[in-house]
């Protein structure tokens, strides 16, 4: 069984999309959907899980339009989630995933609800975890407006990651390697280029269905909520599993995202969950 990652690129929606993929080809699949934040990819996010992963499961950990290798592609006209929702489901399609587990961590855990509430269902979701990922409610302001603050530097990527998780202590490679990924061409401007505003047009932003429709979702869902997150809203977990059948929450001992300050302990309780193993 391969225990290490290979880095691969297919094209998803016409996109360039980079990805990750371990494990054994004859396994049940997980897709893994990395987090929102500057200079994040696949592997800053995933990289210390995905070996624990390939115990059970074929992994593939693709990067978002705007992230790492992929496409640094932005829709002005649209939410945020949308054209990302579509091109998962292309990238799915492509490599032929008909049945998979989804995991995704703060942004993509959101993405992962998305797809799961959306009438078209355009994923194929078996069961999912999100980890500090909420579908867009139950963000604090403060921390939306921290995240959203970044020029590239050094101090700036220690800050930014200090907002994810309790400690910046062994992380020094992580934070180095976030400003490198924050460099690369595009990157900063297509995380940017959605704040963008016509000053001589207002919009009205049409009423949001996620709530309802994530009420609706029956799909087995872990909520995972860290205790020390500064970013959202405390028991945004429990508010989203009391809505939906299919969901329920779990509190960590961590912060925003355990998948970088504990992976091991956090691969476990994903196995534990997509393996059906009593908690």
């Amino acid at each position: 069984m391969n225990t290490t990652h290979q880095t691969r690129t297919v094209v998803a929606g016409g996109f360039r999309t980079a990805y990750l993929e371990a494990g054994d080809p004859a396994a049940e699949t997980v897709v893994l959907i990395h987090d929102g934040g500057f200079g994040t990819t696949a592997d800053l996010c995933w990289g210390d899980m995905i070996a624990p992963l390939t115990q059970r499961f074929h992994v593939l950990a693709p990067e978002l339009l705007g992230w790492g290798g992929t496409d640094k592609v932005v829709f002005l006209d649209r939410s945020p989630y949308e054209p990302r929702v579509a091109h998962i489901a292309a990238f799915c399609a492509e490599l032929g995933v008909e049945r998979a587990h989804f995991v995704g961590a703060s942004f993509g855990g959101s993405l992962v609800l998305r797809a799961l509430s959306d009438p078209a269902r355009p994923w194929p979701v078996e069961r999912a975890v999100s980890i500090s990922g909420t579908g867009g409610p139950y963000r604090l302001p403060q921390g939306a407006a921290a995240l959203a603050e970044y020029t590239p530097s050094l101090d700036d990527a220690a800050r930014m990651t200090a907002l994810v998780v309790r400690s910046l202590d062994g992380l020094d490679e992580h934070v180095r390697t976030r400003y490198e990924n924050s460099l690369v061409p595009g990157h900063w401007e297509a995380l940017n280029a959605p704040r963008l505003s016509n000053p001589s047009v207002r919009r009205n932003l049409p009423p949001d269905p996620f709530l309802d429709r994530w009420a609706a979702v029956t799909t087995p869902v872990l909520l995972v909520e860290g205790r020390h997150d500064v970013l959202l809203e405390h028991h945004w977990s429990d508010k989203l599993a009391d809505l939906a059948p299919g969901a329920r929450a779990v509190e960590v001992d961590h912060a925003h995202e355990p998948n970088i300050e504990a992976p091991a302990e956090t691969a476990r309780l994903v196995l534990d969950f997509l393996t059906g193993v009593p908690s």
